[in-house]
């Protein structure tokens, strides 16, 4: 039997739940912090998603989801950029502990 690899998998999963239709439409410029290219929304998005697969795959993740991928809130603006964070809330298997894993998104709305 063929496995596909698990970023493909991730990637068809990320793929068919797409972000939110609500969410920002970015354009293509991205900010810049230093040498850290911030993601779009959607990019950041489908990485989320992403990161969640891996992190709560039932054979080989060490978390449960608690909550997925949402918008932690409204987009805020700095100049004519805007930004927000996504994030993920999932339990440690072994542990029991709670943890939240945030990306945080910025980009020239169209």
């Amino acid at each position: 039997m063929y496995r596909l690899p698990s970023i493909l998998i991730a990637s068809i999963i990320a793929a068919v739940e797409p972000p939110p239709a609500t969410g920002p439409r970015c354009g293509n410029e991205r900010f810049v912090a230093g040498e850290r290219l911030l993601p779009s929304y959607r990019e950041a998005w489908l990485q989320c998603r992403n990161e969640e697969h891996a992190l709560t795959h039932p054979q080989t993740g060490t978390f449960a989801k608690e909550r997925t991928c949402y918008d932690v809130t409204s987009p805020g603006t700095h100049g004519e950029w805007q930004y927000g964070r996504i994030a993920m809330d999932v339990i440690e298997r072994h542990s029991g502990d709670a943890y939240t894993f945030e990306t945080l998104w910025m980009c020239k709305p169209m």
